[in-house]
């Protein structure tokens, strides 16, 4: 097979990550659980890999590339591909999806925030994902989590098979009355909610690769220095993130992206629309439709990217603990046989040692918690 034909029913588009999805017909029904990569030097790269074909309003997931397809590089380095697993094959590992909203909220006067600023516009509306849900994998679960601006982070549903239970506990969230606080409490509740998920992550077995969808409008900043500490401790995980929202937060999208606006202070610096500046550094999109009714092929094309991935494994030379750059692309035979193909990986990973149970880090709790 070699694509997946993704016919277009909607487009979505958000700031500097416009993207044209359809719906995809797919089913994972094995139930056995792949045997994963686990080695202390062998660094696992995941690859999604369309067909965007210029002119068309259609996608297409590439499924039947070989391990000879690829090259791959650390900081500009090609690098021998070790381990080669393909999604279509069922053999790269299973993913924990957490569905993640914003609480209620409200200004500090006592004012309604709009639906769309953060995650109210999914309030009501969490069947329409139903039909994708349908779609997870026989070895994939689902998880719940929720921050607010008080200062609040919930882990509300560790992961299990239960999507109709994942999809109460969202209403539950959104359904409490609305709390008042203020941006910078919000901020590091945020932050605090991703490690917690990160550290949950590595406690469970067997090890599944963290997705992160925010329900959400991204109307978030935080200090540049706290925006890349969590990158890193996404980017030691391999969690990638993505987004759903109904496009409505009435904003402009930044014409260069990441927008960081800087103070006097350089160490003031922050950086705006979070969501889809960890989405973009770590293979992750976000996407956004008016229409509920196409929540459902949003969430499943997001999970047809996931389950049709590649995951390249190689080994660095030198297990340093900092920022590499990596690139990942395809030899110039397979670009003649794919001439509209686009890779989507992680721009950057850390090499670190690892043990059966995932990095040897801790993530620093948010301060104050």
């Amino acid at each position: 097979m070699a694509a997946m034909r993704l016919w277009p029913e909607w487009a979505c588009c958000a700031a500097a990550l416009a993207a044209i999805c359809a719906l995809p017909c797919f089913s994972q029904t094995n139930g056995r659980i792949p045997t994963f990569r686990v080695d202390s030097s062998l660094t696992l790269v995941d690859v999604i890999a369309e067909n965007a074909k210029t002119g068309l309003r259609t996608r297409e997931l590439l499924t039947d590339l070989r391990r000879e397809d690829f090259r791959i590089f650390d900081n500009g380095h090609e690098m021998p591909i070790d381990t080669f697993d393909v999604g279509a094959e069922n053999t790269t590992r299973p993913i924990a999806l957490w569905l993640i909203v914003q609480c209620n909220q409200t200004f500090d006067d006592g004012r309604r925030q709009s639906p769309g600023y953060h995650s109210m516009f999914i309030e009501g509306k969490t069947d329409f994902l139903k039909p994708a849900l349908a779609h997870l994998g026989g070895n994939d679960v689902i998880g719940v989590a929720h921050w607010c601006d008080n200062g609040h982070a919930v882990l509300d549903q560790i992961p299990s098979r239960d999507t109709g239970a994942a999809r109460a506990k969202v209403e539950e969230v959104l359904d409490q009355k609305p709390i008042a606080g203020e941006n910078r409490s919000g901020e590091l509740a945020m932050q605090h909610m991703i490690r917690m998920i990160l550290e949950n992550t590595h406690q469970t077995k067997p090890i599944r690769l963290p997705i992160f969808l925010f329900l959400y409008g991204d109307g978030c900043a935080t200090y540049l220095g706290e925006a890349n500490s969590i990158l890193r401790n996404l980017l030691e995980t391999s969690g990638m993130v993505f987004g759903i929202n109904d496009g409505t937060w009435p904003y402009t999208p930044p014409k260069n992206f990441p927008q960081i606006a800087s103070e006097v202070d350089p160490q003031q610096a922050k950086i705006f629309y979070l969501v889809h500046y960890y989405s973009q550094q770590t293979g992750g999109e976000v996407y956004s439709t008016p229409d509920p009714k196409l929540f459902s092929a949003a969430l499943d094309y997001i999970l047809a990217q996931l389950h049709f991935r590649y995951t390249l494994g190689f080994r660095p030379t030198k297990l340093d603990g900092k920022r590499h750059t990596l690139r990942v692309d395809l030899t110039d035979e397979a670009k003649k046989r794919f001439l509209s193909a686009q890779l989507r990986f992680r721009p950057e990973y850390i090499p670190i040692a690892t043990t059966h149970d995932g990095p040897q880090n801790h993530f620093p709790k948010a301060p104050g918690k």
